[in-house]
C-alpha cells in the first residue's frame, strides 16, 4: 500500500526505481505533468524529456539504487512533502526531503529536492 493518495506520486517514484529504460516514460507520463519543473541542489529542468534523460542516467550509473520513502506524507493546498532515502542493498546513502506541487490534472508540477538532514540551528534567530 502506497504512502501517497495520489497516483502520479506512485508512478513518480517507480520511474526513479525503475530497472527496465523502456518503462520510464509510460511512469513518466502518468506522474508529471508536459512543463513539469525539477529542482534540486545537482539539477533544474523543465519538461518531461529532461527529467526522463535525468531518470535514465541515474539509473545506468547507479543501477543497484532504489529510492524509498521515509516518512509519512504532509500535505495542504496541493503540496506535498515527505521525506526520502537512497538506498543500495537496504543501506542509507543519501536522505532527502521534496515539497511538491500536484497540479488540477492530478499529475505533478513541480518538485523541490533538498538533500541530507535540516540544518542545525546555530544561532538563535534574530527577534524582529
Amino acid at each position: 500500500m502506497s504512502l501517497f493518495l495520489v497516483d502520479a506520486f506512485d508512478h513518480y517514484w517507480r520511474m526513479w526505481n525503475e530497472t527496465d529504460p523502456g518503462r520510464v516514460r509510460g511512469h513518466l507520463d502518468r506522474a508529471v505533468s508536459p512543463d513539469f519543473v525539477f529542482c534540486d541542489p545537482l539539477h533544474h529542468h523543465v519538461g518531461r524529456t529532461a527529467l526522463e534523460q535525468n531518470v535514465r542516467r541515474f539509473r545506468s550509473e547507479h543501477p543497484r539504487a532504489e529510492f524509498v520513502i521515509g516518512s509519512g506524507v504532509d500535505h495542504h493546498h496541493d503540496r506535498y512533502r515527505y521525506a526520502w532515502h537512497l538506498t543500495v542493498r537496504g543501506r542509507i546513502f543519501v536522505t532527502g526531503l521534496d515539497v511538491a506541487t500536484l497540479g488540477d490534472d492530478g499529475l505533478l508540477e513541480r518538485i523541490d529536492g533538498f538533500f541530507g538532514e535540516l540544518p542545525s540551528l546555530t544561532a538563535p534567530p534574530a527577534s524582529g
